[in-house]
């Protein structure tokens, strides 16, 4: 060991406390919003505000070290972007693309050097000091939030590669291995290796555990190696996130911190939502894996939550228009309660003349039509149903390695845009929401660390685990007592194959607690690659072939809807790909096993005693509709329903076709119903009430008791 090692190694076990999770750690309140926040992303400022403010947006973007006395000048407020630049939270391609490129190449470790490492002494420390600088260089009324990276990643976006493996990365996973598992003997036994002490210890490499674990007719047994190491990138990642996050705050109180352009949950890039999103109260989230809905479950209550709106490709809105499809994505924020949209961007808006390009229009025209609910609605929280969804990320590690099976060594390109269609646990993840969301409920996410001490403070109706490949053996015993006690859980597939470790089991965590009696552990099996049923039949495919249990629905290649009581509760195993519903939903040829895959969880989440807020119906209404309970900043509750099919722009045309269409509104019990500007709807309390719902739009109601 070197003179120079042992120092480096103390400094990793100085800063270990930092990379535990920090799911408990809450960060300061953010003032609340005093309306929707219409934001205009400008190449520069000073000739940006000026279109933004003849286009009536209430804000821009203000790069590091721009000054923004033009921006003020026109009477605009502005977000900070970007305090310290590129380059560290946010790698540029030409940054990473080298490292890429010489990796594939050589296959040495040695080049998994990330540019700008977070370990490389002092990073960090520079970047905080330059981010407080800029943060109070522009701190006043005028300044919205302060977005710290946009797209941040440990890798660039959710690409795969081992970085960081510099001197400094080393010793401090070696630290963090330590701490996490003990000895040297853990270690080895961990990660498979011999190594005679903990200063030389190196980390397998994702190829040498691809070579010791893909190719056998059985599913991997032993990913330890694998997930430890993502284990520390992902804690490397938030620390630097919160350390970040926590000066700013500490510098401008009250002005929402945070990340714009965030991404997916994924194996690689450090997002692990639980371990950071508790520290910012500033998230934009992209639209993509079920990030939104993900984000506001880990974010503090009074996080701002923004959205990027882009001008809809041509090729994908086929004959709808263009003002329409985005009317509906300003109504679908005025649904979640958004503080504010950043359009993307001032060149999208108005040509060189001045005058507004089509998009523009479409924006000022949704602007006009929906500016007062989308201010009314502003800040507003969801109001979740009884309903948890449990969210794992040793889950999410482990869908990735058996997803890129088959990709041999281009697994290095599984890019962000090929996981947004290839991913099973982004797909499972959205797949689940859309489920719920159809079916009238609006679920929480918990993450699977902290669910056995969150089960003895709240006990939701139903738990869901969604695609959940991966649970601790504790996480399996809070579960199993919750159903004793009477909840009820319900699973679609794979659920409990492997611990938090990524080790796989002899028998799956839960199949007690399911009635499972026997299940295979072939890749033959297990019907589901990449976020796709392989299974064709007609109806509900099966997503695990052999699957047998005491009480269920007896299929070709093995049984479906096992169901089992367990003291006083209940827990059902649907055995079916829920990851295929967000594209069997908005698919007239996959109608059949759309429909009776909510047919199953409806009777399901009956049985648990969840309940939607109200039933929506009207001719020729399609079953996507979204219904969201809302608490107002000001107080109210509200209601807000939509038609949740942006991704048919065609069917939301034919059912646009002859304007707004009528639906009856059914609620449990009655209510008294108004207007957002106070109007009432009908003379007193009722259980039902008539309205027009633009399929574009969105109906938002106050509702009293």
């Amino acid at each position: 060991m070197s003179a120079a090692a042992p120092s480096c190694l103390a400094v990793a076990l100085g800063v270990l406390g930092a990379l535990a999770p920090a799911s408990a750690q809450a960060a300061p309140a953010a003032a609340p919003p005093v309306g929707f926040q219409w934001v205009l992303w400008c190449g520069d400022a000073a000739g940006g505000a000026a279109a933004a403010a003849k286009a009536g947006y209430t804000a821009v973007q203000l790069g590091r070290g721009v000054d923004p006395a033009p921006v003020l000048g026109k009477g605009l407020g502005f977000y900070l972007d970007q305090p310290i630049g590129k380059g560290l939270l946010e790698l540029r391609d030409d940054a990473f693309a080298p490292v890429r490129a010489a990796y594939e190449k050589t296959r040495d470790p040695a080049v998994l050097v990330r540019p700008a490492c977070f370990a490389a002494p002092g990073a960090i420390e520079a970047a905080v000091a330059g981010a407080v600088a800029e943060a109070e260089r522009v701190r006043g009324p005028s300044l919205r939030f302060v977005a710290l990276a946009d797209e941040a990643s440990a890798t660039r976006h959710d690409a795969p590669l081992d970085t960081c493996r510099c001197a400094n990365c080393l010793a401090a996973f070696r630290a963090f291995a330590a701490q996490r598992l003990g000895g040297i003997e853990a270690i080895n036994d961990a990660l498979g290796t011999h190594f005679a002490s903990l200063d030389v210890v190196v980390p397998p490499t994702v190829d040498q555990i691809r070579r010791r674990e893909l190719g056998d007719v059985e599913l991997p047994r032993d990913l330890r190696p694998f997930g430890l190491w993502l284990d520390f990138v992902d804690a490397q990642y938030a620390d630097v996130v919160r350390r970040l996050a926590n000066a700013v705050q500490v510098a401008v109180p009250g002005v929402p911190v945070g990340l714009t352009g965030l991404q997916a949950p994924a194996a690689f890039g450090g997002n692990d939502y639980a371990r950071y999103v508790p520290a910012l109260t500033l998230l934009e989230p992209y639209a993509i894996g079920g990030a939104v809905e993900l984000a506001r479950s880990f974010a503090p209550p009074s996080a701002h939550r923004y959205a990027t709106i882009m001008a809809p490709d041509a090729a994908a809105l086929g004959p709808a228009k263009l003002a329409d499809a985005v009317r509906a994505q300003f109504a679908a924020l005025a649904c979640q309660g958004a503080h504010g949209a950043v359009v993307w961007n001032d060149a999208a808006i108005a040509g060189p003349d001045g005058a507004p390009t089509p998009f523009g229009a479409a924006v000022a025209a949704a602007r006009k039509e929906l500016g007062a609910e989308l201010d009314a609605c502003a800040g507003a929280r969801v109001q979740p149903s009884s309903v948890w969804l449990v969210e794992s990320q040793a889950s999410v590690r482990a869908w990735w390695m058996l997803d890129s099976a088959a990709d041999g060594l281009t697994w290095v390109r599984r890019l962000a845009s090929h996981e947004r269609t290839h991913s099973t646990s982004q797909a499972s993840r959205v797949g689940w929401l859309r489920l719920l969301q159809d079916l009238g409920c609006e679920p929480r996410f918990v993450a699977e660390p902290a669910l056995a001490e969150r089960l003895l403070q709240e006990r939701p109706r139903l738990l869901v685990l969604p695609a959940t490949l991966a649970l601790a053996t504790r996480t399996a015993q809070a579960i199993r007592a919750y159903v004793q006690a009477g909840g009820t859980v319900l699973a679609d597939f794979g659920a409990g194959l492997y611990d938090e470790q990524l080790r796989r089991r002899d028998v799956a965590a839960l199949d007690a607690v399911f009635g499972i009696s026997d299940r295979r552990w072939r890749w033959d099996t297990l019907l589901v690659r990449e976020g796709r049923a392989l299974a064709r039949s007609r109806g509900l495919p099966l997503a695990e072939q052999g699957l047998a249990g005491a009480l269920g629905e007896a299929r070709d290649g093995g049984m479906a809807f096992v169901e089992h009581r367990a003291g006083r509760g209940r827990a059902v195993y649907l055995n079916t790909p829920v990851c295929a519903y967000g594209g069997w939903r908005l698919d007239e040829a996959a109608i059949e096993p759309a429909l009776a895959l909510r047919r199953r969880v409806r009777s399901v989440l009956q049985t648990a005693g969840v309940e939607p807020p109200c039933e929506v119906v009207g001719d020729g209404l399609p079953t996507c509709v979204q219904r969201t309970r809302l608490l107002l900043r000001d107080g109210r509750e509200a209601l807000a329903i939509r038609l949740q099919a942006e991704g048919a722009p065609a069917q939301l045309q034919k059912l646009a076709a002859d304007g707004p269409r009528a639906v009856r509104c059914v609620l449990p019990t009655p209510r008294r119903l108004f207007r957002l500007d106070g109007t009432p709807l009908g003379d007193g309390p009722a259980t039902s009430f008539d309205a027009r719902l633009d399929p574009w739009g969105a109906l938002v109601v106050e509702v009293r008791q």
